[in-house]
């Protein structure tokens, strides 16, 4: 028999059902035999009766089938309760082995029933094997429509692996194999449909032990557990769809977000529509929930693969862990980059392809900077932000704060955005430490290349300087900080004043003008700027840092002034007697020693002279000048002496006079702080 159909072997089944022949076993054998999608080559087909039922079973070298089964080889089956009828077939008990490519040596159960007058078929297959994992199969079909019943159990990724060509382009499988996927899966599922495919689907399935990682490592799991729930109905070419998932161990990392799902699980659901035809996703209820942590629900329209509408809504339950995993990963190198956080915050977004629009209401927020730079407690209010030319106002209030070591008091603020910026409504007043700042504009402006600029005007209204001092942990100063804060910039991490800071300290004037701040709360920040010193009170000035009595008025300067991180490494300083208010000038012993020692010279003259019967003498002029250059500080005095230079020189006033002369032009920066550190330890010369 060169060719075998189903027709045929129908014709002789029946023939052989004939009750006037006495034959119990039929071989029907074909070198090559092909039907529609199905071909055979070296098949052979026994039919043999038994008592009550018929036996049917078969062996072929090879059988090709559609894609993407193909080749079957070594194909054996066996049917030991089939039942023949005029319009139908079944086989309630059959097995089926062959060997495949990728699917290896398979021994599958099965059974059939067929209705050739109506085109129904009822298949059952049972326990293929994939790489360790089994599948079960229920299919029923006719003429018009098909349902098929999946039961997958404790498949391996890599299994399904091997298949994807058949259903996936290339570019698509390249980042599959990229990113190594590791696990098992286990699905039931029911599908629905006719001859143009799938109607509707519901399935239940669950990851064990998934894993991944492409190439750069920026995305990777270990350990992952996951399960959940898909229904899918399919009316004109539109999907509707609803999933429900779990996350509820291992760690994922997406850089640069790292989640230990062990120890903080997530719960994931989406219901929404599809639209194939015109690759369109209406997604109408998303639901992202952390339980300890937060719950993010939103709404969003993606057409071909690129959203074109968000709407989302996050409530944070609790602070310090939300900003621990999802914030604080794109924070480093930030002043924000290690915070304790308490409170609750709640936020919302919309955004489409023109407009945005963004909103976060703070509800008894405090943090704390690490680095101890700035705190900030019971933080109310409503922020908001949009691109849009509609206004949007905003508010923030505080109980209190601290920039550095500087106390801030209760204060709020009132403001308007728009158009990615916003500017104060109206003027306000913040207490610092005993005084207040007060800011009478303060605007802020997003650029097109998303560099954020601000600005404000505004005055510092007097502070005493006893309070900042002690505040700084400085010796204590008297007299006022006040100014005139006419318009303060920050663009590109400077911060920029126009004007000047005015300081009424020790009964003389410090104008701090050109007063630049780079990076301010950054892990290096520079601040430059120009002092000018008019008429400062020695006497005040040597009691408040006890190196000795000195009376007069000195005047003098810093410029070119510059911090690295708040401690100096450049200045052109000079401070000498005022030429037009010098006052009465009187030098004491230990003043005189410790001038020595500053400069250089040697200590202890006058305590072994005739000059320790003398407490104070008189003095001319006195000065010093630092320029300090890569830690090295170039010194000088009022003018210069044999092998040294004149800190003071003496006269002005009735005798005793005394000189003090410097003998060290260049000295290390960190010895000259070491010096006038001993200086301020002293306790004076020791009178013999």
């Amino acid at each position: 028999m060169s060719y075998l159909t189903p027709k045929s072997v129908f014709l002789w089944l029946c023939l052989w059902s004939l009750p006037v022949f006495a034959i119990n076993t039929i071989q029907i054998s074909s070198e090559h035999s092909w039907a529609e999608k199905f071909d055979a080559k070296e098949l052979k087909t026994y039919v043999q009766l038994t008592s009550g039922d018929l036996k049917l079973s078969g062996t072929a070298a090879q059988i090709t089938l559609a894609e993407p089964l193909n080749q079957l080889r070594n194909v054996t089956f066996e049917c030991t309760k089939a039942a023949w009828l005029t319009d139908a077939f079944r086989c309630q008990s059959g097995s089926l082995q062959f060997s495949h490519p990728e699917l290896g040596q398979q021994q599958i159960q099965f059974s059939l029933d067929v209705s050739t007058e109506g085109e129904q078929y009822d298949i059952q297959l049972k326990n293929l094997r994939l790489d360790g994992g089994t599948v079960s199969l229920d299919i029923s079909l006719d003429e018009q429509h098909w349902d098929a019943n999946i039961d997958a159990q404790n498949i391996p990724l890599s299994a399904l692996q091997k298949w994807l060509p058949q259903f996936l382009d290339k570019q698509y499988i390249d980042v599959v194999n990229n990113w190594q996927p590791q696990g098992q899966i286990s699905v039931q599922a029911r599908l629905d449909g006719n001859l143009l495919g799938v109607l509707s689907a519901t399935a239940k399935w669950q990851l064990a032990d998934l894993g991944f990682s492409n190439t750069t490592a920026s995305q990777v799991a270990e350990n992952v557990t996951m399960q959940g729930d898909i229904v899918l109905h399919n009316t004109d070419n539109t999907w509707d769809i609803v999933a429900v998932s779990s996350f509820t161990a291992g760690q994922v990392y997406s850089d640069p977000i790292f989640v230990d799902l062990s120890t903080s699980a997530m719960e994931l659901s989406i219901e929404g529509k599809y639209e194939s035809g015109l690759n369109h996703w209406t997604l109408a209820d998303i639901k992202l929930t952390q339980p300890e942590q937060f719950t993010l629900e939103a709404t969003a329209e993606i057409t071909d693969n690129m959203p074109t509408k968000v709407e989302a809504n996050v409530t944070v339950k609790t602070l310090s862990p939300f900003y621990s995993t999802w914030l604080k990963p794109f924070m480093v190198g930030t002043a924000a980059a290690d915070l304790q956080l308490s409170g609750q915050v709640s936020s919302s977004i919309s955004w489409s392809d023109k407009q945005h629009q963004l909103s976060a209401t703070l509800n008894n927020v405090s943090l704390v900077d690490s680095e101890q730079r700035y705190k900030a407690d019971k933080l109310n209010g409503e922020l908001v932000w949009t691109n849009s030319d509609k206004p949007l106002n905003g508010y923030l209030s505080w109980q209190q704060a601290k920039l550095y070591a500087v106390d801030i008091g209760a204060g709020s603020l009132h403001t308007q955005t728009v158009k990615n910026g916003f500017k104060l409504v109206e003027e306000t007043t913040i207490p610092v430490l005993d005084g207040e700042l007060q800011i009478n504009q303060l605007s802020l402006q997003q650029q097109e290349d998303k560099q954020i600029t601000w600005s404000f005007d505004g005055l510092l209204l007097p502070i005493s300087m006893e309070s900042l001092t002690q505040t700084l942990d400085w010796p204590t100063m008297h007299g006022k900080l006040s100014g005139v804060i006419p318009h303060v910039r920050y663009q590109s991490q400077q911060l920029t004043i126009d004007g000047a800071l005015q300081v009424k300290v020790f009964d003389g004037t410090t104008v701090i003008r050109d007063l630049r701040l780079t990076d301010p709360l950054g892990v290096l920040p520079q601040l430059y700027a120009n002092i000018d010193i008019t008429e400062l009170d020695l006497a005040l000035l040597t009691k408040t840092f006890d190196v000795g009595k000195i009376t007069g008025r000195v005047s003098g300067a810093v410029h070119n002034l510059r911090l690295s991180d708040w401690k100096p490494v450049q200045f052109d300083a000079t401070l000498e007697t005022s030429e037009d208010n010098p006052g009465k000038r009187v030098i004491s012993q230990r003043a005189v020693d410790n001038l020595t020692q500053v400069g250089g010279g040697a200590t202890g003259m006058i305590s072994r002279s005739f000059l320790r019967f003398f407490d104070d003498f008189s003095y001319k002029r006195l000065g010093l000048s630092c320029y300090l250059r890569n830690d090295v500080c170039e010194m000088a005095g009022i003018e210069d002496a044999d092998q040294g230079y004149y800190i003071v020189k003496g006269g002005g006033g009735l005798p005793p006079w005394i000189d003090v002369i410097g003998y060290t032009r260049r000295v290390d920066w960190a010895d000259l702080l070491e010096r006038i550190k001993a200086v301020q330890n002293s306790s004076g010369p020791i009178i013999e």
